[in-house]
């Protein structure tokens, strides 16, 4: 059985993406400012509580306990989807745009969804311990949290940029719904196929390539906006 010194450990491995992600995008990303990060990731720590109240309450509905192909999808859809990215979306609304690019904004955004999926994470892992216990093995342990690093964290982070870009043409008036419903589908999907226990849980990974490519055209029509505030928006 892993002691308390090795639970500690794996508790700190969760954050790995945020620590990395947070460094990285200070790095890479022009005039970001670590005030404006460190705000995003506050927003997000707040955000886990009201997830985590509704998913300890709506979960616990009938037809969320039932484990058919209609539960799981109304699930993934209804909560994972739209509740869980509505109320992202409400926290990232306090992230400020007025001093920022497109870029240091999602960017920001970023890293409100690595926090997120870093302490879904941790309420995961101690969940499990609740339950179950830790695996005995140290090996099975980390490829529990490594497989959560680059699924559930990357969906989080990618879909919460997404939600951003949707708050970014809405606030720069072009009132665009799109990203914010690709967040809401992309994310839905994801779960439902991860709740999967067949080869079917790969197209999990289909969907996470889909955000990070919808992050990635939005934004292009956002900085194209940025830079020419009299054109149009283009379709994605």
């Amino acid at each position: 059985m892993l002691n308390q010194m090795n639970l500690y450990a794996f508790l700190a491995l969760c954050f790995i993406p945020l620590a990395a992600g947070f460094i990285t995008l200070l790095l890479v990303v022009p005039h970001l400012k670590i005030h404006y990060c460190l705000w995003a990731c506050v927003l997000s720590i707040l955000a886990v509580l009201p997830t985590a109240f509704i998913q300890y309450f709506v979960l616990s509905l009938p037809i969320f306990n039932t484990n058919t192909f209609v539960s799981l999808l109304v699930t993934a859809v209804v909560f994972n989807g739209l509740i869980e990215e509505t109320v992202k979306m409400c926290f990232l609304a306090f992230v400020p745009q007025k001093k920022q690019t497109v870029s240091t904004f999602l960017a920001c955004c970023f890293l409100f969804g690595l926090t997120l999926g870093s302490f879904e994470s941790v309420i995961y892992l101690v969940k499990r311990v609740q339950e179950i216990g830790l695996p005995q093995e140290l090996p099975t342990a980390f490829n529990l949290i490594l497989m959560r690093m680059f699924t559930a964290v990357l969906i989080h982070t990618f879909c919460a940029g997404l939600s951003g870009l949707y708050l970014w043409l809405f606030r720069h008036r072009h009132n665009n719904f799109f990203p914010f419903i690709f967040a809401v589908l992309l994310h839905g999907i994801y779960n439902f196929f991860a709740a999967s226990a067949t080869g079917y849980r790969w197209f999990s990974i289909v969907a996470i390539v889909f955000a990070m490519l919808e992050c990635r055209i939005w934004w292009k029509n956002c900085k194209s906006f940025e830079l020419s505030p009299n054109e149009a928006p283009q379709e994605a």
